[in-house]
């Protein structure tokens, strides 16, 4: 079934009261951003909402990228996770029919709001700690051999799927999408996990318990020379889409500058061997951890590294779709998608929004006309503490990972401006590249996948989902969500024609009701005009040609 996008979403969710089924988040709260529209956050195949109910709150997760199994997958998950009772997982509810947008019911997600900081946040403020990150390799250890145990594994280990406590002794997992359990042998995955963390060899056929092995390895070297050499964290220019290593590293481990960096520190570098080794054999080859970490298993030749470490003539492989931050049609394509934003800083503005609380905006262009920004709400500048762009920033190159919010309309001094946006709500979104740095990532728009990345191979386990006849869960206990008719071909002509005749003024969000009266931007702005009567007059001849062709079908 096709979801809503997050247009859709955001604009139910201001009344949550009238879309939301469930009776506690009926009665909810959402937080919202600066403009008054609530937060959405990316996670695998849904976006994320943070719900307030009287003292407790929820992950509200809904789904915006189709799966033909997923009902009968989160039942099965749901199913092994309760047996478990472990405090690994946070218990969950999938509700099939949990919010209701224009007349049909979609599925959601309620889960407990997991406690402690990301490992993404984690690092970004202990990466210089090492017994904290002695006892962080202790408990994803622990944690490994858990999954190994119960023979399931998660799909998609790395630092913004794990929650850690203050002094990183104990981990918990959150972001179900696409875990393996006992019932799903013989399916195929649902997706690929992050590429940083991921064997370049695996597939969507690989779908077995042994999925989180390879991320465990990664993640424990990286932590292992953290502990020895904190000054590596900035050598690799680690984030919390990267860690030490990246998938440019294990595509060509014997030319990789990092793999030659902790080839020197004592006490890791024969893991570090190891870890070279294991990325060149195959996927299903994999060992667990605790055998790693005692040598055993390790299959694959031996490789032979640079003594002077030459770059790779591989090219950037991301953890996300790459987008320049100039190029305002390729970032629009991406609304709702987390990506990787490239630019050089424009201008930077500060000021007080209509909630009475500050705010920065980051311009990559010109404010006006169409444009991109950062934006960093009050919530964000807590987020990222003291080192806040100012206007000594402009000039500078930044890498930018986050969800590209729905674009925004607005008026200044009879200057019209259209501006999309990524939300920073977490330290670490921001990373500073010198330019050349930044200019090797965006060569890599448009240039050919290199082993499978993320992207591709996520829309391959797209085309096949469906397919699979290996999944077994227990039996429905509601009935399925309704789906829209399907729409006749001229139906479908005709929204198309509508759809060119809006192009031009598509990049608008529904007004947030928490705005009266403007909203701040890199000029103060005004709510999103209404259309003019120019408009009402193009729908009018498109809706007259598309009845006229409806008419001439029937004939």
């Amino acid at each position: 079934m096709a979801y809503p996008t997050l247009e859709q979403y955001n604009e139910a969710l201001q009344s949550p009261h009238l879309v939301l089924q469930d009776a506690e988040l009926k009665h909810g709260r959402l937080k919202t951003s600066g403009l008054g529209l609530p937060l959405a956050l990316c996670g695998g195949f849904a976006l994320t909402y943070t719900v307030d109910v009287s003292s407790k709150r929820f992950a509200l997760r809904c789904f915006h990228k189709e799966s033909r199994e997923l009902e009968q997958r989160y039942r099965a998950i749901s199913a092994r996770i309760k047996q478990l009772a472990s405090p690994y997982f946070l218990p969950f509810d999938f509700i099939p029919n949990g919010i209701r947008i224009q007349g049909s019911m979609y599925p959601i997600v309620k889960m407990a709001w997991a406690q402690g900081r990301t490992l993404a946040e984690f690092l970004e403020s202990e990466h210089q700690n090492a017994q904290a990150l002695q006892r962080l390799r202790q408990a994803l250890a622990k944690l490994a051999g858990f999954l190994e145990q119960n023979q399931i594994a998660h799909g998609d280990i790395q630092p913004e799927n794990v929650m850690v406590s203050v002094d990183g002794g104990t981990v918990q997992l959150i972001d179900y999408d696409g875990m393996f359990v006992e019932g799903f042998k013989g399916a195929t995955a649902t997706e690929l996990g992050q590429v940083n963390f991921q064997h370049p060899k695996r597939t969507a056929k690989a779908f077995n318990e042994k999925l989180d092995r390879f991320s465990f390895l990664t993640l424990d070297v990286a932590l292992h020379a953290l502990t020895i050499s904190p000054s590596l964290w900035n050598v690799s220019r680690s984030e919390p889409s990267a860690v030490v290593f990246r998938r440019n590293d294990f595509l060509d481990p014997g030319s990789s500058i990092i793999f030659g960096e902790v080839l020197k520190l004592p006490g890791v570098a024969n893991h570090a061997k190891n870890l070279a080794r294991v990325v060149i054999g195959e996927f299903q080859s994999v060992p667990t951890l605790a055998n790693f970490l005692q040598d055993k298993g390790v299959i694959g030749g031996e490789i032979i590294f640079k003594q002077k470490t030459i770059p790779s003539t591989i090219g950037y492989q991301g953890a996300y779709p790459v987008c320049d931050a100039t190029k305002y049609a390729q970032v629009l394509a991406q609304v709702g998608s987390r990506i990787e934003l490239i630019g050089q800083i424009h201008s930077i503005r500060t000021g007080w929004g209509a909630n009475k609380k500050p705010y920065i905006f980051v311009n990559f262009s010109d404010w006006r006309g169409q444009a991109i920004k950062l934006s960093i709400w009050s919530d964000g500048m807590k987020a990222i503490g003291s080192n806040l762009p100012d206007k000594s920033w402009v000039g500078r190159w930044l890498s930018i990972t986050g969800l590209v919010d729905p674009p925004y309309k607005g008026q200044a001094k009879a200057v019209s401006y259209i501006h999309l946006s990524i939300t920073i709500t977490v330290l670490g979104q921001i990373q500073q590249l010198p330019e050349q740095e930044a200019q090797f990532r965006l060569r890599s728009l448009g240039s050919p996948p290199v082993a499978n990345p993320v992207l591709s191979r996520n829309s391959d386990i797209l085309s096949t989902m469906g397919k699979d006849r290996g999944i077994s869960a227990p039996p429905a206990q509601s009935p399925p969500p309704n789906v829209a008719p399907q729409k006749s071909s001229n139906q479908q002509l005709l929204e198309r024609m509508q759809a060119q005749a809006s192009q031009a003024t598509r990049p608008t969000t529904a007004t947030p009701r928490a705005l009266t009266q403007s909203a701040p931007a890199p000029r103060p702005m005004s709510a999103p005009k209404r259309s003019s009567g120019t408009d009402w007059i193009v729908w009018l001849f498109f809706i007259i040609v598309g009845l006229s062709l409806l008419r001439s079908c029937v004939k």
